[in-house]
């Protein structure tokens, strides 16, 4: 993967387009590369939008998906950092500048810790932390022998699935769930969150795409 995508227009065209480009003057040109550069960008975009990769395919769902507000965000600031350039009479090149769309493009590796989880955390998935235990969760409490203290005894009992769900939150369970089970909690770990590719085009689409800025741009008076 890369940052950046370079064309050489000359393999799309016929032979009579590429007859016709050789009458082109330098400005008429530039002028076909640039309308080109805006094509491409235009089918990186759609890309991004449709979250798909260049042939179409889609992109494996991450694991924790944010709220829409977040994705439309996402998309405008990344809109702004894909450009399109004319390098010279021949080629033209697609590319972006800034970290969230590389990030986005090849992925990254971080190193998380129990803060910035909780940061990249939705509202959503906040909130569900301190909803009832799962009737799941309190399965596997009781499987794990998971017991509360008789009031006014000494003794412990197991509690009811009932109310496991009644009297614990998810997060709560899930701590006493790891505590029971001895996993040792982390203060950091390591984690790759993988690339989703979005720039660029097939080539069946820079075909076309040749065809309609070639088009446009002969049959431009300007």
């Amino acid at each position: 993967m890369s940052d950046h995508i370079k064309i050489d227009f000359k393999s799309s065209i016929s032979k009579e387009q590429l007859n016709q480009l050789i009458t082109l003057p330098p400005r008429k040109r530039r002028q076909l590369l640039g309308g080109l550069g805006r094509e491409l960008k235009r089918q990186s975009i759609r890309n991004l939008r449709a979250q798909q990769d260049v042939d179409g395919k889609p992109w494996a769902p991450r694991k924790h998906q944010g709220v829409k507000t977040k994705g439309r965000k996402l998309l405008r600031h990344i809109n702004r950092q894909v450009a399109a350039n004319v390098l010279t009479g021949e080629f033209v090149e697609v590319s972006f500048r800034g970290a969230v769309a590389l990030q986005q493009q090849e992925g990254i590796t971080q190193v998380m810790t129990g803060g910035r989880m909780r940061e990249s955390m939705t509202d959503n998935q906040k909130k569900k932390q301190n909803d009832p235990a799962t009737k799941k969760q309190a399965k596997a409490l009781r499987d794990e022998n998971y017991k509360i203290r008789v009031k006014g005894t000494k003794k412990w009992r197991k509690p009811s699935l009932k109310w496991i769900q009644e009297n614990l939150t998810q997060k709560k369970a899930g701590l006493i769930l790891a505590h029971l089970r001895g996993v040792e909690r982390k203060k950091s770990w390591i984690t790759r969150v993988p690339g989703r590719p979005f720039l660029g085009a097939t080539q069946a689409q820079i075909n076309t795409f040749v065809n309609k800025v070639f088009d446009n741009t002969i049959n431009s008076r300007v």
